[in-house]
């Protein structure tokens, strides 16, 4: 699906994560501006030698619990039925569009970065992930937890009223903490390991 309106930049489309964080991080708390930094600075170093070589298309950018439509079944279970909230559709990298979902999961309680690897393995059983998606999820996962906090700190001080940016604040930082708890080259593994990719081990 291509459309010339699907061609433009906006700050929430990870390409353009790192220099987000630069551009907003002044607007956080000054005793956690190094963290934040720092973590952008380490997940750009990883994606910007795959930049050219991850697949692009139309992505939603904000499959997150925000914007599913769900139903109850009557047993209780959860079930989605669609989704809302159009408004940042651009083409993108593909593997960003999974990045951002995953990253909405380690802000419930009792996630934490394993958390994730089931809707790793879903994705991967529809649309298979190629080995640079692979290496470049965890890293854009952490890159989209520092944007949210710099984004959201810059809108707090526009809008100090706003009840809705302030409440997302804890998750955010919760998703943050998360995914920095373990290092990339750790969930990578993990993650290649949840889908048959590990590398062979080498020889003694």
């Amino acid at each position: 699906f291509t459309h010339p309106g699907l061609d433009r930049i906006l700050q929430w489309d990870l390409r353009y994560g790192a220099e987000v964080v630069s551009q907003l991080v002044s607007h956080v708390d000054a005793t956690h501006r190094d963290r934040l930094q720092a973590a952008a600075d380490a997940a750009w170093a990883r994606l910007s030698p795959l930049a050219d070589v991850l697949p692009r298309q139309a992505v939603h950018m904000d499959l997150t619990d925000a914007n599913v439509v769900v139903s109850h079944t009557p047993g209780g279970a959860v079930h989605p039925d669609g989704i809302i909230d159009f408004g940042d559709l651009s083409e993108s990298w593909a593997i960003g569009e999974l990045a951002i979902t995953l990253s909405s999961v380690l802000q419930h309680p009792g996630a934490d970065p394993t958390s994730v690897l089931p809707g790793v393995r879903a994705f991967h059983a529809i649309r298979p992930l190629n080995l640079a998606e692979v290496e470049a999820l965890w890293p854009l996962l952490v890159l989209r937890t520092a944007v949210l906090i710099v984004s959201g700190a810059q809108q707090a001080g526009i809008d100090p009223d706003n009840a809705y940016i302030t409440e997302q604040s804890d998750g955010e930082w919760r998703m943050f903490e998360q995914a920095t708890s373990v290092p990339i080259d750790v969930m990578t593994a993990l993650i290649k390991a949840e889908l048959g990719l590990a590398s062979p081990a080498a020889p003694p």
